[in-house]
């Protein structure tokens, strides 16, 4: 006879848009390994194409809201779900809006819960919480079988509602065969690319703050960024490798700074990019830079390091555990102006190094993260929650 699949229902974000949680979670749901393991239903939670969306409260939001829920309560009560697993947020309003809710609604129909924290400001986050919602929050987190974390450093995330023995970390993965570095496009010398939000918190406004420090020393380098610029935080608030509070800039007057300036030609915004017109940008960039102040695990740095490319990085998230300055690329403490010039520098001098820690990145992200790799972590996870 054989035995049936545990039924699991995987909720969360799909592409558009290409951020990090949605690119992992079609990773998952297209797994063979966990697909053979598990019968997996899925819920799309978001209904926003695009992130400078994200987060707002509007009519929008609302109705979503009764829609998101009348789904869930559908499939809870005409299925058995073993087990439920949950990306949640690290704001106050994703908490009170859904995250609460499903957490409760999935252990009352008698699911194993998983959350999934795909960031590293929570803890940060929380302690500025309404003490109501705080309560409510702690009340839900006591109930969650096991959480997820990107880094081992961030097992405390929770505490004291879920107990450190109850939490699991899983790294980022990457498609090495989609990401790979076997490709014929030319390699633009002194092309810096930066992809993601472009805020504050992201390190947007102190890369454009270096700019003509650098290209009075290199003038033939020129920074890419791809992403979308928005006003405001929603989500990170806090530099997570010093604990203080971030300081906010218009991301917009930083621009307008920098494009009425006379080196506007080494600064070019590219806009959202993704599929083709985005490979192209990684495998012709010389370096890849990120300037975070917080991050769980940056699937833009793994994506560069998977195409063989160096790295200019901030040693946040799984970041400060992973990678090894010097070894994969250079790193600087975020909002570090004169560290950040350092790190490009000494990148920028050595050519021969660049290829070296290129190649080592590719072997690096082919041996420790590939789909293959974590999806087979993932499943020991979901297989361990369920047996407790």
């Amino acid at each position: 006879m054989v035995k049936k699949k545990p039924k699991i229902l995987f909720i969360g974000p799909t592409p558009p848009p290409y951020s990090g949680p949605e690119l992992s979670m079609q990773q998952f749901l297209e797994s063979q390994m966990l697909n053979e393991a598990f019968e997996i239903k899925f819920l799309k939670t978001n209904f926003r194409n695009d992130n400078t969306k994200k987060g707002k409260l509007d009519l929008s939001m609302l109705t979503n809201f009764f829609i998101f829920f009348s789904k869930l309560l559908k499939l809870l009560i005409t299925n058995r779900f073993k087990c439920v697993y949950y990306p949640i947020t690290p704001t106050q309003i994703g908490w009170i809006g859904r995250d609460v809710w499903t957490i409760l609604l999935g252990k009352l129909f008698g699911a194993k819960v998983i959350i999934h924290l795909r960031g590293s400001h929570f803890k940060l986050n929380f302690q500025q919480f309404n003490t109501i919602i705080k309560r409510l929050v702690g009340f839900s987190l006591k109930r969650v079988d096991c959480a997820i974390v990107q880094a081992k450093y961030l097992n405390d995330q929770f505490l004291p509602y879920i107990n450190a023995s109850k939490v699991s970390v899983l790294y980022q993965a990457m498609d090495i065969n989609q990401y790979s570095n076997d490709y014929e496009v030319e390699v633009e010398k002194g092309k810096i690319l930066v992809m993601g939000h472009m805020t504050k918190a992201k390190g947007f406004t102190d890369i454009l703050k270096i700019i003509p420090d650098l290209c009075d020393e290199f003038p033939y380098i020129k920074f890419y960024f791809a992403g979308n610029i928005r006003k405001g935080e929603r989500g990170v608030f806090y530099n997570q490798y010093t604990g203080e509070k971030i300081d906010y800039e218009d991301p917009f007057e930083a621009e307008n700074k920098i494009l009425n300036s006379a080196y506007n030609q080494n600064y070019e915004n590219l806009g959202i990019i993704s599929g083709e017109d985005k490979m192209k940008h990684l495998q012709s960039t010389d370096m890849f830079l990120t300037a975070s102040y917080s991050e769980g695990f940056s699937r833009s740095l793994l994506e560069a390091m998977a195409i063989g490319k160096p790295v200019v990085f901030t040693p946040v998230g799984a970041h400060r555990e992973v990678f090894e300055d010097g070894i994969h690329g250079y790193s600087f403490i975020p909002g570090d102006l004169e560290g950040l010039k350092k790190a490009l520098r000494t990148m920028l001098e050595d050519a021969n190094k660049r290829l070296v820690l290129g190649q080592t990145n590719r072997n690096y992200v082919v041996s420790d993260f590939s789909i293959q790799k974590i999806a087979k972590d993932f499943k020991t996870i979901i297989s361990n929650t369920l047996e407790a």
